[in-house]
């Protein structure tokens, strides 16, 4: 979340530093298609706080929508009865991040930012409150144009079709993205392939197990030698057949703790 944030708000604040989870939601599905709701207290790099609203919906009126979901945060800072005259500094920063899966929703391009400005000199005229609109629909992804925030875009419309991606992406990514698509590829996988991934994984974590029951018992040297083989050849056996159903590489490096050029090996 720190790496998604820092890519979509490069240049308009200091560095995100910490992400805080709050007033986590996830509501029923419904016609609508509301999205899962989440609550973000980020601290900077500076020590500044910022509240930020993320979600993921495509409900009529949505600039409106998206308004009241950033002014409900700031609601949050003020309980009922507040002295505005024992206020001794201004509010945190409140951003809120709306990621738009369907065109016509009034936005022309992939990223729109709005705040409060003076309509006279298109000054901004209160700095506490931004809006940023991520319009998928309207990316285009381009070899020679790769920032960080276009691979996070990228990344998301092609969310559901991991096949898809470039491999690009996958050199200029960030660690935190590149841990993210370690999960979305295994998300990705048929339900055969899941199952078989699954159960590498059983069979691996029962393994380890094994092996941590033998040195708890005091196994004899020799024995648990013999037992460390077994499993190293347990293993690379998961590995081979994980490698025959065409699981990924770095999954299969992920699950067996194998390096590559051992599974090239098999």
């Amino acid at each position: 979340m720190k790496s998604f944030l820092n890519a979509i708000l490069d240049g308009d604040c200091e560095k995100i530093t910490s992400v805080k989870f709050e007033n986590v939601e996830s509501p029923r599905y419904t016609q609508s298609g509301r999205g899962v709701i989440f609550d973000l207290l980020c601290t900077t790099e500076t020590g500044d706080h910022i509240l930020i609203e993320m979600q993921n919906s495509t409900q009529r009126f949505f600039k409106t929508r998206s308004s009241f979901y950033v002014y409900n945060l700031m609601r949050r800072k003020f309980k009922k009865g507040f002295q505005w005259s024992e206020m001794q500094e201004d509010i945190s920063r409140i951003m809120g991040i709306f990621i738009v899966g369907r065109p016509n929703m009034g936005l022309s391009k992939v990223l729109t930012r709005t705040g409060e400005c003076d309509l006279d000199t298109g000054k901004e005229f209160w700095d506490r409150m931004r809006k940023y609109f991520v319009s998928l629909p309207h990316f285009e992804f381009d070899k020679k144009d790769i920032t960080t925030r276009n691979i996070w875009i990228y990344f998301f419309k092609n969310l559901g079709n991991m096949e898809f991606i470039d491999p690009s992406v996958y050199e200029r990514a960030d660690e935190g993205l590149r841990q993210l698509i370690k999960r979305a590829e295994v998300g990705a996988l048929s339900e055969k392939e899941y199952d078989q991934y699954e159960a590498s994984m059983k069979l691996l974590a029962d393994e380890i197990d094994m092996e941590k029951q033998g040195f708890e018992r005091g196994v004899e040297q020799g024995i648990k030698q013999g037992v460390e083989q077994g499993i190293k050849q347990g293993v690379e056996q998961v590995a081979k057949e994980l490698k025959q159903n065409n699981i990924p590489i770095d999954i299969i490096m992920k699950t067996t703790h194998l390096t590559q050029g051992q599974i090239e090996k098999l």
